[in-house]
């Protein structure tokens, strides 16, 4: 098969093929088996960029057999805007999510014998993920505290 892109279909599709690739290999210390096939994908795509109006924005290493933005590519990617404002957005509901189970733990610990329905059960969770999302958009972190025990007492 083959497809035919417009140079800024073309750049579109860099964009999006990069963000995608933050988020699939961003965070790997070493190349995974499991994430080849989309690094192979990558290089692919990105072999063409030297014809698409990119040659600004990419270099190839024949060292390391692989394309890498260019500095000046990495300060203006357009792709880097919604990977951010991803990032943010995931923070946050990923934090009131975890702390709203915790506390939603310890309610149920403290409660004991007076257990909730499974229905009674998804309302109270979500009423302190609500509260927890509340906090964090008028606070920010300003009132999270981590308490960490002293070593002495760890042991």
């Amino acid at each position: 098969m083959k497809i035919d892109f417009m140079k800024k279909e073309y750049q579109t599709l860099v964009e999006m093929l990069l963000a995608a690739d933050w988020v699939i290999r961003s965070h790997e210390e070493q190349p995974r088996k499991e994430t080849e096939r989309y690094g192979a994908l990558r290089k692919k795509v990105l072999a063409h960029f030297e014809g698409m109006g990119m040659e600004d924005d990419f270099q190839y290493d024949p060292e390391a057999d692989e394309y890498f933005e260019t500095a000046a590519y990495e300060v203006r990617a357009p792709h880097r805007r919604f990977v951010e404002a991803f990032e943010e957005a995931f923070f946050w509901s990923n934090l009131a999510d975890k702390l709203a189970a915790r506390d939603f733990a310890a309610e149920a610990r403290a409660r004991a014998e007076e257990s909730l329905d499974s229905e009674e059960q998804l309302v109270r969770l979500a009423e302190i993920t609500a509260q927890h999302e509340e906090e964090f958009a008028e606070h920010g972190l300003d009132h999270v505290q981590v308490v960490i025990e002293p070593v002495s007492r760890l042991h």
